[in-house]
């Protein structure tokens, strides 16, 4: 039970890497393809008992490979880009540069997926390569998995728990383009052509620039839509639907199915109104129903999808969840100049839990 659970674990954390390395790679971001090469490191050394070293370290943007093995004279070169063009070009380097003299075995490691076939590959008669065994992909590693003991498997599992491959960690500059890379994706996916007449409705009510009302939101390591049951676990399944709300530079904000009850202060301080544990609304304190808005930072979204009736927003969960922040707030309308309500939010930083 413990493999089926750590394998589990590490299919998982293959899906998130793959899409988030395809999302980046899409928008010219590269540093997290950096970030994987330790990390094909450290899991190759346990697959195949391998002493790997980054060669970029010995020399920085060493052509040809990667990561090298000296004493097993292996070398390895990483990649996302799948193509037969990419892989003769890193035959053609690794020839160029004399590596075959330094090392007897190449492998290549696609960030993702490889091809079914690599036919008429051109490399020196003498070298050993076989495309079918040296070049290896995510699928490839986790069918050798199962052939390894556990407690190898478990080192394999650390190794996506580390927290150099949290989103966080890539720096700033990275964060901020992606963020950008995303929220022009959402506009084009997500957002109707606005005219000068809209742009006042939307003052007052965000909602009215989006061509969907409902939004899917899934992790993205999600296989369990349109069930409401994860297959796998039994369990309540991540994705939900939710209201479009807004978009801003920061967030996609949606709002939630159901409502609550907060009250308030003239302060514009609030709380959550539990009726059961109190029965009558103190002096001084308004009772509002509400609905609650759900900020999910942009960064952790990684694709949209719109070819459903409802699209679907694929996000990277955190402990679980899709936001960052869940806040109440009192949605607005725009009728005329005359009838119109701008949406009010109430903050988290105006939260008094002593009301």
């Amino acid at each position: 039970m413990k493999r089926e659970i750590l394998i589990k674990e590490i299919i998982d954390e293959f899906s998130i890497l793959q899409h988030r390395i395809e999302f980046l790679s899409e928008n010219n971001l590269q540093d997290i393809n950096l970030i994987s090469e330790y990390h094909i490191q450290e899991l190759l050394n346990i697959l195949f008992d391998l002493k790997l070293t980054n060669s970029n370290q010995k020399s920085k943007n060493c052509v040809g490979i990667d990561l090298e093995d000296v004493d097993n004279r292996i070398a390895v070169q990483v990649t996302k880009n799948s193509r037969k063009t990419k892989i003769q070009e890193t035959l053609d380097k690794f020839f160029q540069k004399s590596l075959h003299d330094r090392f007897s075995t190449l492998l290549i490691v696609i960030l993702g997926k490889k091809l079914k076939k690599y036919s008429d590959l051109k490399f020196e008669n003498e070298f050993n390569f076989n495309a079918e065994e040296h070049i290896i992909d995510f699928s490839t590693v986790v069918r050798k998995l199962s052939f390894l003991p556990t407690n190898k498997i478990e080192q394999i599992r650390n190794i996506f728990k580390n927290d150099k491959l949290n989103i966080s960690n890539v720096n700033s500059v990275t964060i901020f383009r992606k963020k950008q890379a995303i929220n022009k994706k959402l506009i084009k996916k997500l957002i109707r052509p606005l005219n000068l007449k809209d742009f006042e409705i939307i003052y007052f009510d965000p909602a009215w620039k989006f061509l969907y009302e409902d939004l899917i939101i899934r992790p993205i390591e999600d296989k369990s839509f349109p069930n409401f049951t994860d297959p796998v676990t039994n369990k309540e399944a991540n994705w939900y639907k939710a209201f479009s709300h807004n978009l801003t530079e920061h967030y996609l904000e949606v709002q939630n199915y159901y409502v609550s009850d907060i009250i308030v202060n003239n302060k514009g301080e609030w709380n959550y109104f539990n009726i059961q544990s109190k029965k009558t609304i103190p002096e001084g304190l308004t009772l509002l129903h509400v609905n609650l808005v759900e900020r999910i930072p942009l960064e952790q979204i990684v694709d949209v999808d719109d070819s459903y009736e409802a699209p679907h927003v694929f996000v990277n969960f955190i402990n679980g969840k899709a936001t960052e922040e869940e806040l109440p707030f009192i949605r607005g309308y725009y009728l005329s100049e005359k009838e119109y309500r701008k949406v009010q939010y109430f903050e988290l930083n105006k939260q008094n839990f002593d009301l």
